[in-house]
Order: C-alpha cells, then sequence, then structure tokens
C-alpha cells in the first residue's frame, strides 16, 4: 500500500504491536486546536514595535510618573502612547500605502482614547493637566 501525503501536512505516527496508524494534522485546518483557541487567534493583532530603539522610553514620559516606579498609570500609558502614535504618524507620511500601520495606527488611537475616557472620569484634575502638557485637545 501507498500512503501519498501532501507536503503541507504535519505527520504524526504512532505504530502499536499489532497495528499501525497514521495520524495526519494538516496545517491548514486546525481540528485540533480548541474553537475558543481559534477565535482569539483570528481576530487578534498586537500591535509591537519592531525593536527597543522605535518603543518610547519610560524616560521620556517622566514628568506624567506619579512615582519613581510608576509606569502603569493611565497618565503615563497614554503619554507613551502618544509617543508611538507621533511615531507612526511620521512614517505613514512617508509611506502612504502602508496600511497595516494604518491599521496599527487607529488601534493606539482608540486604546489612547478610552484611556482618556478613564482618566477624565475618575480624575479630572489629572485629564487636563496630561492633555495640555501633551498639547492634545480636550474632550
Amino acid at each position: 500500500t501507498v500512503i501519498v501525503i501532501p507536503p503541507h501536512a504535519c505527520v504524526m505516527f504512532a505504530v502499536n504491536a499489532t497495528q499501525a496508524r497514521i495520524a495526519v494534522k494538516s496545517n491548514a485546518s486546525s481540528s485540533f486546536a480548541s474553537k475558543k483557541t481559534q477565535a482569539t487567534k483570528r481576530g487578534a493583532l498586537q500591535v509591537v514595535a519592531a525593536d527597543k530603539r522605535t518603543r518610547p522610553a519610560i524616560s521620556e514620559v517622566s514628568g506624567f510618573q506619579k512615582s519613581a516606579n510608576d509606569t502603569g498609570s493611565s497618565a503615563v500609558q497614554i503619554a507613551l502612547l502618544t509617543k508611538r502614535i507621533e511615531g507612526l504618524t511620521a512614517h505613514l507620511i512617508k509611506n502612504k500605502k502602508d496600511y497595516a500601520t494604518q491599521r496599527g495606527l487607529k488601534k493606539l488611537l482608540g486604546q489612547r482614547s478610552r484611556l482618556q475616557n478613564y482618566l477624565s472620569k475618575s480624575n479630572n484634575a489629572e485629564y487636563v493637566k496630561t492633555m495640555t502638557s501633551l498639547g492634545l485637545r480636550i474632550k
């Protein structure tokens, strides 16, 4: 007997003492993965800076930190996102047809907008201070 296996298939062999079984798992159909895993992988897009040189450093937004170890407060996150958005905007001015970067920029803008809404509701004074120092419009 001859078994023809497509080149894009991943083959796993399990040999028993009495019989031989072949399990073929195709890369195209991920039937072995759970439905929940497939759904999260399909729509997930993570916007990540290419390397550490293009990512803004915490030292650039040190004016927004409440303490030396503060890296996650809303004001710091908004400042970091603003720096990344400025870099992507400069890139898109040169490369108008870079649609993947356009999508990433839109995701960053939405994330920053959500953080701005949260900060304006939780601490309006800090929100106004952050927006004026970054030169952003106050909603």
